[in-house]
């Protein structure tokens, strides 16, 4: 993982794409056609290739019209990119930090908004938070056990991880399927309220697993509730 420090402006241009989410760390691939964004793209190439992601609000009239963003995005720099010959571009994002869009500054020729980093607070005891990473990696080993498709190289990656937040965060990114759901863990400020969170969601995606194994006569009673 990168962990250089990258100074985050307090205007960038964003990306309002519907059910995306960035988290911080987290690797997003990007296929960029539309004029706008080549034009956005081309401009952050040749300053500091960073800009914002923000998920389409849905729950707003009209807001795929109006592509109203939600108020907490997810900022970050451009790692990679490879300009196609029609013009596209593929690019891999690596997110930064949760930022609030604090007011949409222009337009055209593509959004610029005024963002403000949010800072994390613990929101648990020390031991709470150092527990974060094991509680994670046994409930995906366990979703693994029943039948889950989590391929044992994520599992190994999210074991090396240091940062309890860091390893909350590209769980979140990499094994939440609900977009909404990620959207509410991204503007969740404090840690263990949003480990809680997760924690709840994989126990639920366990039990599910439960539930399909036992109709399908894999498992017995007594196995059902066994983790």
């Amino acid at each position: 993982m990168i962990t250089q420090e990258i100074e985050i402006p307090r205007e960038v241009p964003i990306m309002t794409l519907s059910h995306t989410v960035l988290f911080p760390q987290a690797m997003m691939p990007l296929y960029i056609f539309e004029p706008r964004y080549r034009e956005m793209l081309s401009e952050v190439l040749a300053h500091n290739r960073v800009f914002a992601v923000a998920a389409l609000d849905d729950s707003i009239e009209d807001a795929e019209i109006f592509e109203t963003p939600h108020s907490v995005a997810g900022v970050g720099v451009i790692r990679a990119c490879k300009q196609n010959l029609d013009g596209t571009s593929n690019l891999i994002l690596q997110g930064l930090a949760r930022v609030s869009l604090e007011k949409i500054v222009r337009e055209e020729p593509f959004r610029m908004a005024r963002i403000q980093q949010i800072l994390s607070e613990s929101g648990g005891s020390p031991q709470a938070i150092g527990g974060i990473q094991r509680g994670i990696l046994h409930l995906v080993q366990t979703q693994a056990r029943l039948g889950a498709d989590i391929p044992q190289a994520i599992i190994q990656f999210l074991a090396n991880i240091k940062e309890p937040e860091n390893v909350l965060d590209l769980a979140i990114s990499t094994l939440c399927s609900s977009s909404h759901l990620k959207q509410e863990l991204l503007a969740t400020r404090d840690i263990y309220p949003r480990y809680q969170r997760f924690k709840s969601f994989l126990e639920m995606e366990i039990e599910n697993l439960k539930l399909d194994r036992k109709l399908k006569g894999f498992l017995d009673d007594d196995s059902i509730g066994n983790n």
